[in-house]
């Protein structure tokens, strides 16, 4: 680890955003050889990762993807909107190439896979560090939607409500809440306007 840690300086205050308490002790473990001086703050949720923003200047924040309160993309949108320049890498469980494509359209400089091992995260952390893009996987997925989940998902965009949704699509609204459970859990979110928000960043919408 000495030559990955030789370019960077003595001290640095990383923010970790997941709400998994273990994986958040074992990252800050996995990450504690990248420098001496290695101040690292924890958050759970969106909430506490804004306080802490609040509170401290940060070197870089590693952001899961999927929190409890807001979308990891939703919050990230939301930082560069506000002009804030505090590095984000997204670390996450996904292996979706939409997801990635999704962080860096969204200003992420990285998308770090959660099955990285030690070394691998501390090279990936420490090449964002010394200002690096990493690099995205090729494009080219299609999005993962049947015909059906389309159609809701545009009239979902239009603001209609389930119940007219089912109405102009002759199905009932039971179904269309199954539809839409699916696509909130293949974006990663959990209200209609994240969803709607997550499906224009992958170019869906």
């Amino acid at each position: 680890m000495t030559a990955l840690c030789t370019a960077l300086p003595d001290q640095l205050r990383l923010l970790l955003v997941d709400d998994h308490r273990i994986f958040l002790d074992g990252l800050s473990l996995a990450l504690a050889p990248l420098c001496p001086d290695l101040q690292i703050q924890t958050a759970q949720n969106a909430g506490e990762a804004e306080a802490c923003l609040r509170r401290h200047d940060f070197d870089l924040i590693l952001l899961d993807l999927r929190l409890p309160d807001v979308a990891g993309l939703e919050l990230l949108q939301r930082w560069q909107q506000q002009g804030r320049l505090t590095p984000v890498a997204i670390l996450s469980a996904s292996d979706s190439n939409l997801d990635v494509q999704a962080a860096l359209t969204a200003g992420a400089l990285g998308f770090i896979p959660k099955s990285a091992n030690s070394d691998d995260l501390r090279q990936a952390v420490t090449r964002v560090l010394l200002g690096e893009t990493l690099p995205a996987p090729a494009a080219g997925e299609k999005p993962p939607l049947t015909p059906r989940q389309s159609q809701i998902l545009l009239l979902l965009a239009d603001g209609l409500p389930n119940k007219a949704i089912s109405r102009q699509l002759g199905v009932s609204e039971d179904t269309i809440k199954t539809h839409l459970k699916t696509l909130f859990q293949e974006l990663d979110v959990h209200t209609r306007t994240a969803c709607v928000s997550a499906a224009r960043q992958r170019g869906w919408l």
